[in-house]
């Protein structure tokens, strides 16, 4: 099984050919576009974690450059319909609900969006980047009203060789129960000033074998940040010393099967395929 990060917390999928994609969103930050429409519309089905704009807005794009069927909360549904998606291609989806796509098994969980601390909010607001990104930050506060949250999911992937609890937003509900001691949790790394400790919190509910961090780039400038993981690679090596963190790099293919089970890997130029701590 192989996954590739896209950018924001655009996630695809692949098993045998085939292919499901998260949340495809092309990021308004230039130098992060590094895939297309087309691209994205090459996998069998997409998924949908919550209606935010980062996560919903380029699915009409994506749909109408291909095939897809996309599967997503009544709330996305609406917007997406609203914006002139065939209701024929959309299934709504709900915590309990389950899903089979090729090789995927599929249960979709309830799940939660981040809260965002007062902290980042106030150093989100009050910096000289909203006055450097003016045309972004309209936009977005007009994204904003257009695509409402909806209910936020959670989906638990079974494969032949592993199981994936995929989170689009970093939270979670109290009355879920999810999924134990799964191979691979993804974490959306973005929405608070303290992060890692935050993330860690919801490490400790689940335990995985692997971590596989996404959503941590700088896709919708200035509402949006780079942000630093290097703390929380150390935080949960020593929390966590059986956890394996990978921190992706825009458009690597990563081959999870034969994945090293060490502590914590990050993925780039300088240390590729190295324990974080080497």
């Amino acid at each position: 099984m192989e996954i590739e990060w896209m950018g924001t917390a655009t996630v695809r999928f692949i098993e045998e050919g085939a292919s499901i994609l998260f949340d495809p969103f092309i990021p308004m930050n230039p130098q992060l576009r590094i895939t297309s429409l087309e691209k994205l519309a090459a996998a069998e089905a997409i998924l949908i974690t919550h209606g935010h704009f980062d996560h919903l807005a380029d699915v009409p794009g994506v749909m109408a450059a291909g095939s897809a069927r996309v599967y997503c909360s009544e709330t996305a549904a609406a917007s997406l319909v609203r914006e002139g998606v065939d209701p024929a291609r959309i299934t709504t989806v709900a915590a309990g609900g389950r899903l089979q796509i090729g090789t995927f098994a599929i249960r979709v969980l309830k799940g939660r969006h981040v809260r965002f601390d007062s902290r980042l909010v106030r150093a989100t607001l009050l910096n000289r980047r909203v006055l450097l990104y003016f045309g972004n930050f309209i936009k977005i506060l007009a994204a904003m009203r257009s695509y409402p949250e909806g209910q936020t999911l959670m989906y638990e992937i079974k494969l032949k060789s592993q199981t994936i609890l995929h989170m689009g937003s970093l939270n979670m509900d109290e009355t879920e129960r999810y999924p134990e001691r799964v191979d691979i949790m993804t974490i959306p790394f973005q929405g608070r000033s303290d992060i890692d400790e935050y993330a860690a919190g919801f490490v400790r509910r689940v335990m995985p074998r692997m971590l596989y961090l996404h959503h941590f780039d700088d896709s919708f400038p200035p509402i949006s940040s780079t942000v630093e993981t290097s703390n929380f690679i150390e935080k949960i090596a020593e929390l966590f010393p059986g956890i394996t963190t990978i921190v992706p790099t825009h458009g690597e293919v990563l081959n999870m099967d034969a994945f090293p089970n060490t502590r914590s890997v990050q993925r780039d130029g300088a240390c590729e395929g190295k324990p974080a701590s080497a």
